[in-house]
């Protein structure tokens, strides 16, 4: 799946859901796929949170599809938010998103995944037989000198329902032309 040369980013003032973040962080990698021992309640005094959904339970996910993938992905945003907040001196803040919004996250995807049979023999699956004309808006997130930063990306085409992004990126949602991806994306990346 290659990226369609149509990308686009914009730097935060503030972390991704929460409020006023203050600069001078410095991010040492800790991303969506690590897993970090943390203090009482997942956290501890040095930014270290416990990721809550493993390696494991991530990979069935996205074999589930986009429908399951995506709240997976959101979560591991938001954990990616917490870690961030913090390292950018706002651990009371990252402390509170981490025990509320953050666990909230992951408890839905788990909650879809479950509804949706993820990860049961569910007997056969038809192949999905669409053109592939739609496009996945994706995004990646960094920090730059103190502020987070999003940078989304629209990949495909791809066939409906089918999922993936590039290299470090998290799928949001799938759009039916590169168009509505591109506007779609942009609303997206302004709202945060």
């Amino acid at each position: 799946m290659h990226a369609h040369p149509t990308t686009f980013a914009v730097t935060l003032l503030g972390c991704l859901m929460l409020s006023a973040c203050g600069g001078g962080g410095s991010d040492s990698g800790s991303g969506s796929g690590s897993s970090s021992a943390g203090g009482s309640g997942g956290t501890s005094a040095n930014c270290q949170y416990t990721n809550l959904i493993g390696d494991a339970e991530r990979k069935q996910a996205s074999a589930c599809g986009v429908q399951v993938s995506g709240n997976y992905n959101q979560a591991d945003s938001g954990y990616d938010s917490v870690v961030a907040a913090c390292k950018q001196g706002q651990k009371t803040t990252a402390d509170t998103y981490y025990s509320g919004t953050y666990q909230k996250m992951v408890d839905y995807a788990r909650a879809v995944s479950k509804e949706l049979g993820c990860g049961q023999n569910n007997g056969t699956t038809l192949p999905n037989n669409s053109t592939a004309s739609n496009y996945n808006f994706c995004v990646k997130s960094t920090t730059v000198n103190g502020k987070l930063s999003y940078e989304g990306a629209c990949y495909g085409p791809v066939k409906s329902g089918e999922g993936g992004c590039g290299s470090g990126y998290n799928y949001v949602s799938q759009y039916a032309s590169l168009s509505t991806c591109t506007a779609g994306g942009k609303t997206w990346l302004e709202s945060r």
